[in-house]
């Protein structure tokens, strides 16, 4: 018996494929859907008329795993390989913006996932390539969280992360949501909104199993908490790689709801779309060519016809 609501999100919403598609934002200005497909070659932005289904994708030199829209100004900033970079929507020209990571440490870190804070400060963090696959615990991994301020000033926040993943506050800004997906849990942080500071770390939500012995493919069967927003209720969404599906909790970290993609295991990104923001998108991909003949493609539940749910709107860089 489960006492938690379970809907699917039936068939993609659009017929396009990404390796691993990753952090969709939404445009109400234009209804338009931008999201991310950094393993392709060349990477790839893709950004969707919701209203037409026209797709532009926007080629770039170099991968790049989240964008931010900027506030009062086109285009993007991106978390890529090794740092910060703006990024121009027409032409896909990436500008440098920081630095953050040496190439000495390319393929072997990397950025990941990242968001925009309420003071227009951009926030991602890294992963270390070299422990994932290592068991849990038997090491400390290299991975950082770090803030990016309009002005560049770059500043750590948090290390010893296995794969630094999604990022996402609450409605009042005193807390701050981080997934660790390699690492099984969502850390909850206070955070001071005037100073874009982190205390007071807690383990919110542990994936992680109880038995010790079991092997490293055995502790990650249960899926790993991967991109993730809150909606206008607080709640937090976090979309489950390998399990296929979005959790909902609430914020007292209880199982609400479960929006399951059928036949793809590698559920990666949500985000809201549509008005009101009731539409909850997804993205997804795959994995060594494992996925399903769905796997990489976006899919969509109106939630918010579903169960009234609405979602909130992605802040913006203010640089």
């Amino acid at each position: 018996m489960t006492n938690h609501e379970i809907a699917t999100f039936g068939e993609p919403f659009f017929d396009s494929h990404c390796v691993i598609g990753e952090a969709p934002i939404y445009r109400s200005s234009d209804d338009t859907l931008h999201y991310v497909n950094p393993l392709a070659d060349p990477p790839e932005i893709h950004i969707l008329s919701l209203a037409t289904k026209q797709l532009r994708i926007l080629p770039l030199a170099d991968a790049i795993t989240v964008t931010s829209f900027r506030k009062g100004r086109p285009g993007y900033i991106a978390a890529g390989t090794l740092g910060f970079a703006f990024i121009d929507e027409e032409t896909g020209a990436l500008e440098n913006f920081v630095q953050v990571l040496s190439e000495a440490v390319r393929g072997k870190l990397r950025f990941n996932d990242g968001a925009s804070d309420s003071r227009g400060r951009f926030w991602a963090g890294t992963m270390d390539h070299e422990a994932i696959g290592l068991p849990l615990g038997g090491t400390t991994p290299g991975g950082n969280l770090y803030r990016c301020d309009p002005d560049g000033t770059v500043t750590q926040h948090a290390s010893g992360l296995y794969c630094s993943n999604g990022i996402a506050w609450s409605a009042d800004n005193k807390w701050m949501y981080h997934n660790d997906s390699y690492g099984l849990v969502t850390r909850r942080y206070a955070f001071d909104e005037e100073q874009g500071t982190l205390s007071a770390p807690s383990v919110f939500l542990d994936f992680r199993p109880d038995a010790d012995s079991i092997s490293v493919e055995e502790k990650h069967q249960g899926g790993e908490p991967d991109g993730m927003v809150l909606d206008a209720e607080g709640n937090i969404w976090i979309g489950i790689w390998g399990k296929g599906c979005v959790l909902c909790y609430s914020p007292e970290g209880r199982l609400l709801r479960e929006v399951v993609a059928e036949g793809v295991p590698y559920v990666t990104c949500p985000g809201w779309a549509g008005d009101d923001l009731g539409l909850l998108v997804c993205t997804t991909g795959t994995r060594h060519g494992v996925g399903g003949p769905d796997g990489g493609k976006p899919f969509m539940l109106d939630v918010g016809k579903k169960w009234g749910v609405k979602g909130v709107e992605k802040f913006r860089f203010a640089g």
